[in-house]
């Protein structure tokens, strides 16, 4: 097989299927090529749902990202004649004595009427089933919710497919390299040909990167499903938010229970692994720690388990992303690190995507997400 297309995207993942779709809607002959099936559950991007907000956690270009990001996750659902998006609100309860950059943050997500601060009268007033302990506060934020993770990639590598890209499943990239002013990509299956070349292999990024050796590490994530002994409190159905916890037990994440899939909890951290490696088991302990945060913040959440899972998250050491150029090959885009976050980012990062394979630069300001930050540490 030896086939040349304008640009072939690695990894349907999050951010390569969005890649594709918007390469393949703007006419363009495109190649998808992905190791598993859209929606598996072996990377950074399953498991039922991820949020969306439009505030950042400290004064960045993440926002005006995310109102791109809004907008287009709407034209998605349109294209695919299906609900992605759904609007829940967020409560973040937060420790006063934490980080600091994160108490910077939430006075400057208030001054730009992002959030608003809740006391326990108000908080008990419109979402009774969170508790507050001392030295906590309480923010709420409107324009929050979840998107059905698996889902959207589908919907955007379905409807890459429509506009006429070409999809390989189950196939695995094993090289590539700079051919002229193209590129060649080989794969357990064949040989591919482009003029452009996006890199979006998530976890799997430092691998295909190595000769760059950016300074990224992967993470071991745990997530937890329970149906809640209080569905009243804690049913999207009745009105129960999205929640952050920044708590002494550590910074934890979750959504209501919706439908027959229960609160979903999980924990910001985890330790260090990699996408060949990570361990799949999941301890009990890891289940009682979840289950011992919703029993202290949400009591009435955590009735019987319903799911464990693992997923995997890629952070930078600043914790920003990675959109740029290849440092050595114009024709190279890459797109990496996109720690828990990144997720609902992803229509319009396709978006700067395909910009940057196609026409050299971008509308959005991207500028802070360069990998040229980290070129010292590529080449030390």
């Amino acid at each position: 097989m030896d086939a040349t297309y304008d640009a072939i995207v690695v990894g349907l993942g999050a951010m390569g299927s969005a890649a594709a779709y918007h390469l393949a809607r703007r006419g363009h002959r495109v190649l998808g090529i992905e190791m598993f099936r859209p929606g598996h559950d072996q990377g950074s991007s399953h498991g039922e749902h991820r949020m969306i907000r439009k505030s950042s956690f400290r004064i960045d270009g993440y926002v005006p990202l995310a109102e791109r990001a809004f907008v287009l996750w709407q034209e998605l659902e349109a294209a695919a004649g299906q609900p992605l998006l759904r609007w829940t609100g967020e409560v973040w309860l937060v420790h006063e004595a934490g980080n600091p950059a994160y108490r910077a943050g939430i006075e400057d997500s208030i001054a730009r009427g992002f959030r608003i601060s809740l006391d326990e009268q108000g908080l008990s007033a419109r979402f009774p089933g969170f508790r507050l302990h001392d030295g906590m506060r309480a923010l709420y934020e409107a324009n929050a919710g979840f998107l059905r993770s698996e889902a959207g990639i589908v919907s955007h590598v379905e409807q890459a497919r429509r506009h006429g890209a070409a999809i390989q499943l189950e196939e695995e990239v094993t090289a590539w390299r700079v051919d002229g002013s193209g590129v060649r990509v080989e794969t357990n299956r064949g040989v591919y040909r482009a003029g452009r070349l996006i890199l979006a292999a998530g976890p799997w990024s430092a691998e295909h990167l190595a000769d760059l050796r950016f300074p990224m590490r992967v993470e071991r994530r745990v997530n937890g499903f329970f149906r809640p002994s209080r569905p009243d409190l804690w049913s999207l159905e009745l009105g129960a938010p999205d929640f952050l916890l920044d708590v002494p037990e550590g910074s934890f994440y979750g959504m209501p229970a919706v439908g027959d899939l229960g609160i979903k909890i999980g924990l910001s951290a985890g330790e260090p692994t990699t996408a060949r490696t990570i361990r799949r088991t999941i301890d009990d302990g890891e289940i009682d720690q979840l289950r011992v945060v919703l029993d202290r913040y949400l009591p009435g959440a955590s009735g019987p388990e319903l799911r464990r899972m693992t997923c995997m998250c890629t952070y930078t050491v600043d914790a920003d992303f990675i959109v740029d150029h290849h440092p050595d090959h114009e024709q190279v885009v890459i797109a990496c690190g996109f720690s828990g976050r990144g997720y609902k980012f992803a229509p319009v990062i396709g978006e700067v995507l395909a910009d940057l394979a196609l026409d050299g630069t971008t509308r959005h300001d991207v500028g802070f997400l360069s990998a040229r930050r980290f070129t010292a540490h590529a080449v030390a």
